[in-house]
């Protein structure tokens, strides 16, 4: 009987409160704002500033050739293992010993793409005495600070772009054979890494491609691989016949990214492959007058676009984060000024803050960016600095460049 008394207790309760719930009218935003509870304000541009770091592919899973939306590519390179994949591992030089006669080799590329070209492509030796001529980081390249790679190459063959079409399974191998000449040529200029320690294949077009050509990266999986088949003399009875095999581990495309021009310093300019982004200081001081308890709703950060290379089906993403320290500087020029330069690179490295980072890509000509967790945490004391930095996604194509108009924050705040 004491269950029963309860529960209709428990139903009675939630009865009275689903009544007075729907007897409840709706409260709207604009007679809360009559009352002074929700409030909004304009946050105004103090400084704004375009320029330029290293060129940055970041997570693109492609080495490029041919030229597009006015980039002009180079060559690619690519450092493969000094170790073979095989258990016990093979050194390349080891493939040199007395021990040794190497029949043959093949260097495979995969791509997706099809292309009919009466183009080649050519594989180089990079000869240079470093152990490796990439930089710390494979996701950017400045040329002048490294040795002239074209210069210190050399050719170890060629196939033809004739006709490459990918199988069922959306690849084609592309697929450079070593036999007699060019197989000594191999030993000599690549296997021989105690003359020339780079290992580092480059990959050009013989002639300039009037379409995008793309071949796999280490970053998709299916990188380089370079395959050596060789006969093993432990005595004079045993011989050992098999093959190792080499994997790309570093690679990258080297091109010319599109002109940097004077309207470009006018607008919030993006283009990974230039490495032009953009830093943006906004007067928060509003921010700073009003009572600590509010909170910051529907804030967003609206860029118009007002020019770009991108094409129907293109998507470029911006990115937005805070910064872990103030600019100091905001007459800084570029980070790639002469040695005698009175600017340091302490003038062009901004450490991204990781407690802010949005990205929103650009639909119906605008983006917008949501930052509402950077006012609150800026009113709360988590950041200390009004300035904002605006850059390409990693996503996108190291091509594309956009032009974007800057607008004012409108904020709107309420009282808890």
């Amino acid at each position: 009987m004491i269950r029963i008394t309860l529960k209709s207790r428990i139903l009675l309760t939630l009865l009275l409160f689903f009544i007075l719930s729907c007897s409840e009218e709706t409260i709207l935003y604009n007679e809360i704002e009559k009352e002074g509870t929700v409030q909004s304000t304009t946050l105004p541009e103090k400084n704004n500033k375009i320029f330029q770091t290293f060129p940055n592919n970041s997570s693109n899973s492609k080495l490029f050739f041919g030229n597009e939306k006015g980039s002009d590519n180079l060559f690619s390179l690519v450092e493969m293992t000094l170790f073979s994949g095989n258990i016990p591992p093979t050194n390349l030089v080891d493939l040199l010993a007395d021990s040794i006669k190497v029949d043959s080799a093949i260097v495979f590329f995969e791509t997706a793409d099809s292309l009919i070209s009466t183009s080649n492509l050519s594989l180089y030796s990079i000869l240079g005495n470093e152990a490796s001529v990439f930089s710390d980081s494979t996701n950017f390249y400045t040329l002048q600070d490294f040795l002239d790679f074209e210069s210190n190459s050399f050719l170890l063959g060629e196939i033809p772009l004739s006709s490459i079409t990918p199988d069922t399974t959306g690849y084609d191998t592309l697929k450079f054979a070593f036999k007699d000449q060019s197989l000594n040529d191999l030993k000599k200029y690549f296997f021989d890494t105690e003359t020339y320690p780079a290992r580092t294949f480059m990959l050009k077009s013989a002639n300039s491609l009037d379409k995008l050509f793309t071949i796999e990266s280490v970053e998709s999986t299916r990188g380089a691989k370079m395959r050596v088949w060789y006969k093993s003399y432990i005595n004079e009875q045993t011989v050992l016949d098999t093959f190792v095999t080499f994997f790309a581990q570093k690679d990258v495309s080297i091109f010319n990214p599109p002109a940097i021009d004077d309207d470009d310093l006018s607008y919030v300019s993006l283009n990974s492959g230039s490495g032009l982004r953009s830093i943006v200081e906004f007067d928060l001081s509003v921010i700073d007058s009003i009572s600590r308890n509010k909170l910051f709703k529907n804030s967003n950060l609206v860029l118009n676009l007002e020019s770009s290379n991108l094409t129907e089906n293109d998507e470029f993403y911006v990115v937005v984060s805070a910064l872990r320290d103030s600019v100091n500087n905001w007459n800084f020029t570029s980070p790639f000024v002469s040695s005698d330069s009175d600017e340091t690179a302490s003038d062009f490295n901004y450490i991204l803050d990781s407690r802010f980072i949005i990205s929103r890509k650009i639909e119906n000509n605008e983006v917008r960016i949501p930052i509402q967790s950077f006012l609150q945490g800026y009113k709360n004391g988590l950041f200390q600095h009004d300035e904002l930095i605006i850059y390409s996604a990693p996503v996108n194509s190291p091509f594309d460049k956009v032009r974007l108009n800057l607008n004012a924050i409108e904020v709107l705040y309420v009282e808890p």
